[in-house]
């Protein structure tokens, strides 16, 4: 009877000691998978950061191109007009205003910006014209724009 009553407790044991180790191994696999899910859930908050990181780069990069433009534009007037406009010929009389625009150039250049209401004697118009020339690479018909774009 004894040894009948040892073999059930050895029985037990095992089941007990399988029981606590299958216990122990669910335990292991569920920090593994946690941190798993921790590591996947911080991979998406890294890409989160990575897609408002570019966003903020694409939104400097905007600004630094603008402000470029804004600084050729300035260079360029400063050089052509001293920042006069009404009654500044230039060029022979060829050249009028602010901007020194040739009559010719700034309506075609109008018509590339899709502007053509713009008015070649407006000092607005020739500013606003001038931004849209410089930035999408017409600045070098000014004689200018070397000086300009390099200081």
């Amino acid at each position: 009877m004894a040894k009948k009553i040892l073999k059930r407790l050895k029985r037990y044991k095992r089941f007990y000691a399988w029981i606590c180790l299958s216990s122990i191994l669910a335990l292991i696999a569920g920090f593994v998978l946690g941190a798993r899910n921790g590591r996947s859930l911080e991979r998406q908050a890294i890409a989160g950061e990575v897609v408002d990181l570019e966003a903020a780069i694409a939104s400097l990069d905007a600004e630094t191109n603008r402000l470029h433009v804004e600084r050729v534009v300035a260079g360029i007037i400063n050089c052509e007009s001293g920042g006069r406009h009404n009654g500044l010929w230039g060029d022979g009389g060829k050249s009028y205003g602010v901007a020194q625009f040739n009559e010719q150039t700034f309506y075609r250049f109008a018509a590339k910006s899709g502007a053509q209401y713009l008015d070649w004697k407006n000092r607005e118009d020739q500013i606003a014209l001038l931004r849209w020339a410089v930035a999408n690479g017409y600045g070098p018909s000014w004689s200018c724009y070397g000086k300009a774009a390099n200081e």
